[in-house]
């Protein structure tokens, strides 16, 4: 069995990034993700501050369900990702960790931020010996601008203001 490469693990990571960086249709999106073994995505964060927050989603059909509750609920107004020099590349354990920077928009309030957050993505090939696929979608972003966002909070923050309690 060859081994597997750095450049192999990054090639699949630029595939997916530009796919959701560029708003690809879901099918191409999907394209980057294991079949099997069932990919999950997992945005860290409190479940109540977003729905797309604190769950796993497993399959293609949960990764359907998480990018279309991103598409419901959030514009991406422009995303890049930093140089593939500075990402951390596992060979070992065929992870990459990266970091990328957006805009986004809650789409119900029209309040925006720009924000750093950060990819894990573990990669598997597909069956045996197949193509390098990501099975591990893992985020780590600005929950509380999201859920401020999301309740029409964040551009008081943002100028100083304080959230008023329930």
């Amino acid at each position: 069995m060859p081994q597997i490469t750095k450049e192999t693990l990054t090639n699949r990571v630029h595939s997916l990034c530009k796919a959701f960086s560029t708003s690809a249709p879901l099918p191409v999106l999907l394209s980057n993700f294991t079949t099997s073994p069932e990919p999950t995505a997992l945005e860290h964060g409190l479940p109540s501050l977003a729905p797309f927050l604190g769950r796993s989603f497993t399959g293609h059909e949960g990764l359907t369900t998480y990018f279309g509750l991103l598409a419901d609920y959030l514009a991406i107004e422009k995303m890049d990702f930093e140089s593939d020099n500075k990402w951390v590349v596992d060979e070992t354990t065929m992870a990459v960790s990266l970091r990328g920077n957006a805009r986004f928009k809650w789409k119900e309030t029209g309040q925006a931020w720009d924000e750093t957050f950060a990819y894990r993505i573990g990669l598997q090939e597909e069956g045996v010996g197949g193509e390098v696929k990501v099975v591990v979608y893992e985020v780590w972003a600005d929950t509380g601008a999201a859920y401020l966002a999301r309740i029409g909070a964040l551009e008081g923050v943002l100028k100083g203001g304080k959230v008023q309690k329930e």
